[in-house]
């Protein structure tokens, strides 16, 4: 798997001071996954230094490319957001 990062992805890895690392791992092995339904994305999202990072990303075949990444420490709080307006939905 080749992971890429969009401009706007890597300059917020810059900004929020997350490694492409964090970012594969997160993508690797999630703790949860859904989907992002109007941009048809996946949403990985996974611990990190007492917060939750949230990963937007498209596959591409084998390849991944990273839209968006974000910490949020109100992970409940955004999922149930975003499901209840019908942007996102979980994956089992």
């Amino acid at each position: 798997m080749v992971v890429r990062f969009s401009a706007h992805a890597q300059d917020k890895l810059s900004v929020r001071k997350v490694t492409e690392q964090d970012v594969i791992g997160v993508i690797e092995n999630p703790s949860e996954q859904l989907e992002d339904i109007e941009h048809s994305l996946k949403v990985a999202i996974g611990p990190l230094n007492a917060r939750s990072l949230v990963v937007i990303y498209r596959t591409i075949g084998n390849d991944v490319k990273v839209i968006t990444v974000y910490h949020t420490r109100k992970l409940e709080k955004l999922i149930r957001a975003k499901i209840n307006r019908g942007a996102w939905r979980r994956v089992e």
